[in-house]
């Protein structure tokens, strides 16, 4: 039963959440109550990227001057978004208050009368445009001194005015009065085809129990599945959905090695996308507005080891040997952890990288044994890591094994007694997180919805996903928008869904629980419940 564990239990739930935990990382019809909203034209595709980036669809640079001196900026420092809002309400900052720029309140025929007392007459589209390159207010008095001035073209400025005349008037695609649409991409067939069905399955009795309770504010959520083939377009899909098919937001998907496109797919079509697990390419742990992670991967474990290598290991300047595949995005990976060692003061380190698929363990460890490495911190696969427990056991090489959990995988159970107390292994997530009350919740919504508790590692963190997607509805309030949707999950903070590590999120984070379980494995008590111990959880910067 979910929610009484012991440590054999502990192992049989890793065991089963590792394949699930591969698959997310990255290795190799309208309801009558749901309306559809117009999509934007050219015109206002191309006003929304200058007012929310600062940047023209043209590549001409849009530049922004403020004060007397005419201090210039690029139009990026300086986005319309920064100060009025994505919906252009404006918000009070630092004492300053920016106008409401939606195309109502601009246009009203009577004028404007703003908070420092300045009045003038009603706005022209053509004394808009002057007011945004001169600073004048209709009728030629200044304007807000906080207000930059801009130099942009023409088109842009065209551009710009056609999509302020959208804010704040046309709902995004799948929201309605009555409900709102959420997407799933689930593989429809391959090892991870059952997989995504449990899942989506999850999702389903929660938002039929939201549903039932009368929705978020009066918004029933609204659950379209989308099966994918493999190698199947996935643009040529999301298009579908999200055009086709009208969803809101993306929410517990199963693309297994097409993770990192769907994500960039999704910045493209600025579509909220909220996964389980964080990429590992580093270049993809830059800001992206629209996903956000519940935990983070490969490179926050090995990230975390390696903290938890400073802090606990009591090691001063051991030799280290960070050992992987010469892929892309491991490579990231290894140079972030050597970069993370050494800022921690260890200086002699070292990375060894082979041909992905062609691990020699014999070469590896005579090279490492002679260099008399003391840690070794493997971002290899399973079977790469075995042949290099047994190579490193036949020549009595035993140093400190640092290795994400899920890479090892059932490896664990195979570790040979001469590492025991030497090997530690990152987790995201472990069974100790879950509270009673959240797995209460958990049972109690799946009871109700006649779902069955086949693979609680699947489908405890695809209610954790689902959990944090309702409460950024709740956060939304009712005028939902996919801004305003993203700048609510912006502001979680510590938010405990029962079933793992409080979640937060920032304008600068996108990982939930930034940070990694660690556990050790004692192959002599392999049989017993001593067999892993959790040491603790770290926090990664």
């Amino acid at each position: 039963m979910i929610g009484c564990w012991a440590k054999s239990e502990l192992v049989r739930t890793l065991f089963t959440a590792l394949m699930f935990l591969a698959f997310f990382a990255g290795m190799p019809a309208l309801s009558p109550a749901s309306s559809a909203s117009p999509a934007l034209t050219p015109a206002e595709e191309r006003g929304r990227q200058i007012y929310f980036e600062g940047t023209s669809p043209s590549g001409v640079p849009i530049l922004a001057y403020f004060g007397k001196d005419y201090l210039e900026v690029p139009g990026e420092s300086a986005t319309c978004t920064s100060c009025h809002g994505f919906d252009g309400l404006g918000r009070t900052e630092s004492g300053v208050i920016p106008s409401n720029v939606t195309w109502q309140h601009l246009m009203k025929s009577y004028g404007h009368v703003h908070p420092d007392g300045r009045l003038h007459g009603a706005f022209t589209v053509e004394s808009l445009k002057s007011y945004m390159r001169d600073g004048l207010y209709p009728g030629g008095l200044l304007g807000d001194p906080a207000m930059p001035v801009y130099e942009l073209a023409e088109q842009d400025m065209d551009d710009l005015i056609a999509y302020m005349k959208r804010l704040g008037v046309h709902p995004d695609p799948g929201v309605s009065p009555t409900a709102v649409r959420v997407g799933v991409l689930i593989p429809s067939d391959g090892p991870s085809a059952q997989l995504g069905e449990i899942l989506s399955a999850t999702v389903r009795a929660s938002f039929a129990d939201i549903g039932a309770r009368g929705g978020i504010y009066g918004r029933r959520p609204e659950l379209i599945v989308e099966k994918v083939a493999p190698g199947q377009d996935l643009r040529a899909v999301l298009r579908r959905l999200l055009e086709d098919r009208q969803v809101f937001a993306l929410l517990n998907t199963v693309t297994p090695g097409q993770e990192r496109e769907l994500e960039t797919l999704a910045e493209e079509f600025r579509v909220p996308l909220i996964t389980p697990f964080a990429p590992t390419h580093t270049d993809d742990q830059q800001l992206r507005r629209y996903r956000f992670h519940l935990h983070g991967g490969v490179r926050e474990q090995a990230l975390g080891l390696a903290a938890f290598a400073h802090k606990k290991l009591d090691a001063e300047d051991p030799r280290v040997a960070i050992v992987y595949p010469a892929r892309e995005e491991i490579e990231e990976t290894a140079a972030s952890v050597e970069e993370a060692c050494r800022a921690g003061g260890w200086q002699r380190v070292v990375r060894v990288s082979h041909v992905p698929g062609g691990f020699d363990a014999a070469s590896t460890v005579v090279r490492l044994q002679a260099g008399q490495v003391g840690m070794v911190i493997f971002l290899g696969a399973e079977g790469e890591a075995d042949a290099f427990f047994r190579e490193a056991d036949a020549r009595k090489f035993l140093p400190s094994f640092l290795m994400p959990g899920f890479l090892l995988g059932k490896g664990m159970s195979r570790v040979p007694p001469s590492f025991a107390g030497k090997v530690w292994l990152a987790f995201p997530a472990l069974p100790e997180d879950r509270k009673e009350w959240g797995l209460a919740e958990f049972r109690e919504v799946t009871g109700r919805q006649g779902v069955a508790a086949t693979n609680p590692s699947v489908q405890l963190t695809a209610f954790t996903g689902t959990k944090l997607f309702l409460e950024g509805l709740r956060r939304s309030g009712r005028d939902l928008s996919r801004e305003r949707f993203v700048e609510s999950l912006e502001g979680v903070f510590e938010y405990d869904t029962g079933l793992a590590q409080p979640l937060t999120y920032t304008k600068n984070r996108r990982i939930g629980t930034l940070g990694t379980h660690v556990v050790t494995v004692d192959p002599l008590k392999a049989d017993t419940e001593g067999f892993i111990s959790p040491k603790g959880w770290i926090a990664v910067e």
